[in-house]
């Protein structure tokens, strides 16, 4: 801590505005921007950022251990410090009044409306044709994806040095809605108000005050609308649990290698047993895939500067384990883009296809609201054991399917609306070079060993939790891995 003697760490440092009366310099490079544009100046930025992650603010809304964790065998008081950031200002973007319409911006992929341009569905199917095509002629053994219907969600120029964690929370938000294990979590998820920015804002306050995460709500001021403090995975495991969603965090002090996060990931991913013993044929036919697309959700990884959604985990020849994400900070070029919205846009003209919006999470919406009425309606999650109170890590799941086909780079043809199947698309965009298109999504272990702290947020996607429950989990702990 400056003024103690003590040696200043990378996680310490944080950028402080210095303008000077008269001129605007940039934050980062001291550049005079006065004579620029709102505009220029934001692609100014975005060129400092492109390729780097966000500097966070420390224990200010950055990564911010839980106030308790717990092992699988006994509580433990959790012994990572905080770093003060006592006299230093947030870096914020140099732009216009945002009006809280723009604030708010938030869609998924159940929606028939065209998707904001900082939101692009469809990518899972892309990164899948780009994995197979890896193993076949690259370095991918095998692979394994979230939710098909996941979307990324890029930062924006306003709240591109702090916004990852809430853009994180808007990923897991319109995968959450978009399931169907757990239909009750859309109406959850979308009154009183749908996700967003300021909405989070809004609802982390008003859980605050209803007693929940004492650490947290300290520790950011109590005060949090309208100001551009970063928020963790902490605070986004509060803001679930206050809307009645399950999640849970994990906890990686990493001292001897990455191994063990890499290995959650996979075993959480996979289910555990990358070569699984299959009972049935269709789980022998999934198995003999390379690139396995599952019904697990994304995942949440933060350390201290940064946050990412982990959308699946590829394996390589020769051992190595690389992760695949969705970063918000990162920008999705626009082929790979326009891919995904072909596949995006394919899959809700699919009469009758599995992910085709469903109209039982907005009749349950509009019809059987408040919950604990709908939750005299629903069906049982098929993964929760009667009389069971351990959690436990969603298993795989059967497909709807009868027959399962191995054609990796074949798409279902969709259904007429009289009748037979429509022509085969040819205009896919089969020209992307698959490296190209991985190099955009993937980490290797060697990147993540530059951090020896890390925290995931994961969804068992469990029953949705009553009052009880939810009072129970006021204070927000964690799983210590290691």
């Amino acid at each position: 801590m400056p003024g103690t003697g003590s040696a200043i760490t990378d996680d310490e440092i944080e950028f402080v505005a210095h303008n000077h009366p008269n001129k605007f310099l940039c934050q980062l490079c001291s550049l005079d921007l006065t004579q620029m544009s709102a505009r220029q100046r934001g692609h100014h930025y975005e060129e400092h950022l492109s390729d780097e992650p966000q500097t966070s603010g420390g224990s200010k809304g950055g990564y911010r251990p839980p106030a308790t964790s717990f092992s699988a065998k006994s509580p433990s008081k959790s012994s990572w410090k905080h770093v003060s950031t006592a006299g230093f200002k947030a870096l914020s973007f140099p732009s216009r009044n945002m009006t809280n319409e723009e604030k708010n911006v938030f869609w998924h992929a159940l929606q028939t409306t065209e998707p904001p341009h900082n939101f692009s569905p469809g990518l899972i199917p892309v990164l899948k044709k780009a994995l197979t095509r890896s193993h076949d002629r690259g370095p991918t053994e095998r692979a394994w994806l979230c939710f098909e219907q996941a979307v990324h969600v890029q930062g924006e120029p306003w709240d591109r040095t702090w916004g990852c964690g809430y853009r994180n929370y808007l990923m897991a938000c319109a995968a959450l809605m978009d399931q169907q294990r757990q239909p009750l979590y859309f109406p959850l998820l979308d009154a009183p108000v749908p996700p967003g920015i300021r909405n989070f804002q809004i609802l982390l306050e008003r859980a605050w005050r209803d007693g929940y995460d004492e650490e947290g709500a300290f520790q950011l001021g109590r005060e949090l609308l309208d100001t551009p403090k970063w928020i963790g995975t902490a605070d986004i495991y509060v803001a679930f649990t206050y809307r009645g969603i399950s999640a849970q965090l994990v906890d990686f002090e990493l001292s001897s290698g990455v191994e063990p996060l890499l290995q959650w990931i996979l075993d959480y991913f996979s289910g555990g047993d990358p070569q699984p013993k299959s009972l049935t044929v269709g789980d022998a036919l999934r198995g003999a895939r390379p690139v396995i697309v599952t019904d697990k959700l994304p995942i949440i990884l933060q350390h201290s500067g940064h946050s990412r959604t982990i959308v699946g985990c590829e394996r390589v020849k020769g051992g190595g384990l690389n992760l695949l994400t969705f970063d918000p900070a990162k920008r999705i070029p626009l082929s790979i883009r326009q891919a995904g919205l072909q596949h995006h846009n394919i899959n809700t003209a699919r009469v009758g296809h599995p992910s085709s919006p469903s109209k039982s999470a907005k009749v349950l919406h509009h019809v059987l609201h408040p919950v604990e009425t709908m939750r005299s309606h629903k069906r049982k999650s098929p993964d929760v054991q009667a009389g069971s109170s351990k959690r436990k890590r969603i298993g795989r799941e059967p497909d709807d399917e009868d027959v399962i086909v191995i054609t990796d780079d074949e798409e279902v043809p969709a259904r007429r609306p009289g009748g037979g199947s429509a022509p085969p698309q040819r205009n896919q965009p089969d020209d992307l070079n698959p490296s190209d298109v991985l190099k955009v999504f993937r980490i290797d272990g060697k990147s993540l060993k530059k951090k020896k702290k890390y925290q995931i947020l994961y969804f068992p996607l469990e029953e949705p939790l009553s009052e009880h429950e939810k009072r129970n989990r006021r204070e927000v702990t964690s799983l210590k891995v290691c």
